[in-house]
């Protein structure tokens, strides 16, 4: 009994919140019905597991059941024989379809087909053949002249479009040539039949080129296109121009002191001879406005 005295005393003592667990023993003997607490001590908690710990892994594999393979059905004789004929059939077809479309394709025009008129640089008696060029765009193009047909010289102007009654010289036209093809003397008598075709229609060059021309940048003038001309010379030529501008070509080469149909003939022999010449003063200045 006084052991029981003393150790409640000594429990009342300690503060309640540094009590420790108690683990509650059982007497034996006549006061077993009666539990005592002990203390124990501080119980170390488990450590959680990490959670980078890997789980074990699965040990073999699912069992994949097999498909279910539907069995096919054999086709028949006929099914097969109906198969390729219709096969057949579409091919036939696909084979006339191409035909017609190769019917219905149109061949590309030639650019002749819209000149009217050209100068005449030779005609080869022997082959029976007139070389010219179209005044629409300068094109190279060779012709067929009628059976009899006298000389034609150079520079002499021939029909050349669809209307028959027009067509006093020439028969045919050929086709077109460039200048890899024709002769020495062709090439050398050229320059000469541009340059006159340029100076029989000076108003329209002077009034689309030489009275209009203008900076192209800011260091370039339109006037520098032609062969041999710089900027000092350009600038003369719009000083001598003024607000007036030119009134033919004679005028114009008093002023500026320069051949204009001759320079205006190269640059269009240069733009014949490479395509890729830009900008294209042949494309921009003709066909000749009547």
């Amino acid at each position: 009994m006084k052991l029981i005295l003393f150790w409640k005393l000594f429990v009342s003592t300690l503060d309640l919140n540094e009590r420790l667990p108690l683990e509650v023993t059982y007497m034996a003997g006549s006061r077993k019905d009666r539990n005592i607490r002990v203390n124990t001590g501080k119980r170390k908690a488990s450590p959680a597991p990490a959670p980078t710990s890997w789980s074990r892994p699965a040990e073999g594999r699912e069992k994949v059941q097999p498909a279910n393979k539907k069995a096919e059905q054999k086709s028949s004789p006929r099914r097969e024989n109906n198969q390729r004929r219709n096969d057949r059939r579409g091919r036939n077809n696909q084979h006339r379809g191409r035909q017609n479309n190769r019917g219905q394709r149109q061949t590309p025009k030639s650019p002749l087909m819209e000149e009217n008129w050209a100068r005449v640089i030779d005609h080869d008696q022997t082959k029976n053949e007139v070389i010219a060029v179209s005044e629409g765009k300068l094109l190279l193009c060779r012709l067929k002249p009628k059976p009899q047909t006298s000389p034609l010289l150079t520079t002499a102007r021939v029909y050349i479009g669809t209307d028959e009654e027009q067509r006093e010289h020439i028969d045919s036209v050929l086709g077109m040539t460039n200048l890899g093809r024709v002769a020495n003397h062709v090439k050398a008598d050229l320059p000469l039949v541009v340059q006159i075709f340029i100076e029989e229609n000076e108003h329209h060059f002077i009034s689309a080129f030489f009275n209009v021309a203008g900076n192209m940048s800011l260091k370039q003038h339109a006037f520098e296109l032609l062969s041999g001309v710089g900027n000092k010379k350009a600038m003369q030529m719009v000083e001598a121009r003024g607000s007036s501008g030119f009134e033919s070509l004679a005028a114009l080469n008093e002023a500026c002191n320069i051949d204009a149909g001759e320079l205006l003939a190269k640059r269009f022999l240069s733009e014949i001879e490479d395509r890729n010449i830009q900008p294209r003063l042949l494309d921009l200045l003709l066909p000749v406005k009547a």
